[in-house]
């Protein structure tokens, strides 16, 4: 197994920080014409058509050996429940509440490595991970007015999804290279995505001609497909050269790239709250950073 953490984290910042990018994308896609199930269905399609190519490219036979069932299955279940449950949570709960149960899972990682990878990160470490969720908590300030439990249930599902992901992407890293597996694993969960975006839209597909989409919709569709597949790529790169306890909490600067690119392109006014919290999260993670310098 591959253990280069320079590299793992390197990589989980540029993943984090493309990931950023995607909500404001499906925001302005939303907003002309393409609902954000729509714009998860052709992403879905776009990485598993992207990455069938590239693994071709490669000599990569898109095929599974029989040791990487298990945690293919497991990928794709968190794959889908990531794409689908996130998302879901947040016609129900405030998005802030959403942000904060699903960014659970730097800190579920933290705790689960003795028993998943048989490494214990430190407290030194969890402690980071509290305190990058934590000020996660002060940016975003959620509003606990609506507590609706389907989305409280959504968002931790989300949570438990991306803490599998992690896990069974260093595992499955093993037998495949990211864009066999990849491709495979978006594959595998694209009909049940498809019959989801079919319920949603009663049986119609707004993005195809004759609906809602407008032309700036579709492209910023497919800014969302195009920013997906590299930083999906970059993030199962980074647990190729890492453990996912030592990458995962440089994730939570993703949510704090989502902040600052909404205030400057979709003209969101940042509070204190959000300066103050996307501080402590930065500090966590030169925090975490300097832990690994000195551990190594």
């Amino acid at each position: 197994m591959i253990n280069r953490a320079g590299l793992g984290i390197a990589c989980a910042l540029g993943a984090a920080a493309l990931y950023g990018m995607v909500p404001n994308f499906v925001r302005a896609a939303y907003v002309n014409g393409i609902p954000p199930i729509e714009s998860t269905l052709f992403r879905t399609f776009v990485i598993a058509v992207v990455f069938a190519i590239v693994a071709t490219a490669q000599g990569v036979r898109l095929t599974l050996p029989k040791g990487a069932l298990p945690s293919f299955a497991a990928q794709s279940l968190a794959t889908f429940f990531v794409s689908v449950a996130y998302l879901g949570s947040v016609q129900f709960i405030p998005v802030g509440l959403a942000v904060i149960i699903f960014f659970l899972f730097p800190v579920l990682i933290m705790l689960l490595a003795p028993v998943v990878e048989g490494r214990n990160p430190g407290l030194l470490r969890i402690a980071v991970a509290i305190l990058a969720f934590c000020g996660l908590g002060v940016a975003v300030g959620p509003s606990f007015d609506d507590l609706d439990i389907r989305g409280i249930l959504l968002a931790g599902i989300a949570a438990a999804g991306a803490t599998l992901q992690f896990f069974s992407g260093r595992s499955i890293s093993r037998y495949m290279t990211p864009a066999a597996f990849g491709s495979l694993v978006h594959l595998f969960i694209l009909p049940p995505i498809l019959l989801i975006t079919l319920y949603a839209g009663s049986g119609t597909i707004r993005l195809f001609p004759g609906g809602t989409a407008s032309a700036l919709g579709l492209l910023f569709m497919c800014g969302v497909a195009a920013v997906y597949v590299i930083a999906y790529m970059i993030h199962m790169l980074s647990l190729r050269f890492a453990p996912a306890s030592t990458v995962a909490p440089f994730f939570n600067l993703e949510p704090v790239v989502t902040t600052a690119i909404a205030a400057a392109i979709l003209g969101e006014r940042l509070q204190n709250n959000q300066y103050v919290g996307g501080g402590l999260v930065l500090a966590a993670l030169l925090a975490s950073s300097f832990i690994g310098r000195w551990k190594s």
